[in-house]
């Protein structure tokens, strides 16, 4: 269809109302760490009935018998779909803590994705990279906690020699130095 500058107008690829929690889970949504907003955030339909809800706090999963708070937002590093299982992975910031996994029902989770990975991104402050001579990628990143402070994080894609854990911590304390943090 055609509007009066020549512009098509397009349905969206994907409904608006898609990613939300249905009305009768909204309504009935009480727990301490939500705020009565959190029940009209993005949320998608996961393997056996629960939700997994992008609240303000963090992720929070949500079936029949329990709203289970997942994680603080400054606490992920990063979220991965893979199309073929169609399972969600969250990776933490902590390399000891095990990912996070749930299969979705839905595949075509490009805006869900997008808003989950606005939300992480939205803690990053600031970041740098470097490679070390061995070639492994270390980043230092600022990000800010749900209760506004900031701290640093440092991530290698790889063992480390010593000249790659000094470059490292040399990275981080740079870093810090740069948004006024103690060294």
């Amino acid at each position: 269809m055609r509007g009066e500058r020549g512009y098509r107008t397009v349905k969206a690829m994907t409904s608006a109302t898609k990613f939300k929690l249905p009305k009768a889970i909204a309504s009935s949504l009480q727990a301490s760490f939500l705020t009565k907003a959190d029940s009209k955030r993005p949320a998608i339909e996961l393997e056996g009935g629960a939700w997994l809800l992008l609240a303000q706090l963090g992720p929070v999963v949500i079936s029949d018998e329990d709203v289970a708070f997942v994680a603080h937002w400054h606490e992920i590093q990063h979220a991965v779909w893979e199309a073929g299982s169609q399972m969600l992975i969250i990776r933490w910031v902590d390399p000891t803590r095990e990912p996070w996994h749930g299969v979705t029902l839905e595949d075509d989770v490009r805006r869900f994705m997008s808003q989950l990975e606005e939300f992480i991104e939205y803690t990053y402050i600031s970041t740098t990279s470097r490679k070390t001579a061995d070639g492994t990628w270390i980043r230092a990143s600022i990000r800010r906690s749900s209760n506004g402070n900031l701290f640093s994080t440092l991530t290698a894609g790889g063992d480390l020699d010593n000249e790659g854990e000094k470059l490292a911590f040399e990275l981080e304390r740079n870093l810090r130095e740069s948004v006024g943090l103690e060294r």
